[in-house]
């Protein structure tokens, strides 16, 4: 089976900026394989938008998840990748998050589990049909 992938790498440095969004770096890898930085316009591609929606949902609720549990993140990192069938209908949905936090913090595992878990219900990912296989993880890195 065709099919078609769509590939992001997202950054952010959220460490208690009143908006997690102002220090966002989004990229998209084009079909010329440059990575390209997104700056969402009314004139961009309306299927792009629905999946840089989707990336941004699961950033949003990384990092609220994420202060409402205590842990001061200092920076976000990501690669989120979209496979559809060559008819567009999204297939899979691959979202690998890394964090890192203030020197001295220091996160158990069941806390990153269930800010995991919280980035799965965010309300783009919900909307996506059962059938659509995804996998999004969340793992901490070493200062």
């Amino acid at each position: 089976m065709e099919t078609r992938t769509f590939c992001f790498r997202l950054q952010s440095e959220p460490d208690g900026a009143a908006d997690p969004a102002s220090t966002l770096a989004l990229e998209f890898l084009s079909d010329q394989q440059r990575w390209e930085p997104q700056q969402l316009q009314m004139t961009m591609p309306g299927f792009r938008l629905s999946l840089i929606s989707l990336v941004l949902c699961q950033h949003f609720y990384l990092v609220a998840n994420a202060r409402e549990q205590g842990l001061p993140l200092t920076r976000v990192t990501a690669e989120f990748t979209v496979t559809t069938g060559i008819d567009w209908i999204i297939r899979r949905v691959e979202g690998h998050f890394r964090v890192r936090l203030e020197p001295g913090a220091h996160a158990e595992p069941q806390t990153l589990a269930f800010i995991e878990g919280r980035m799965r219900r965010c309300p783009v990912s919900l909307n996506l049909p059962d059938a659509v296989d995804k996998s999004i993880t969340l793992c901490l890195v070493e200062s």
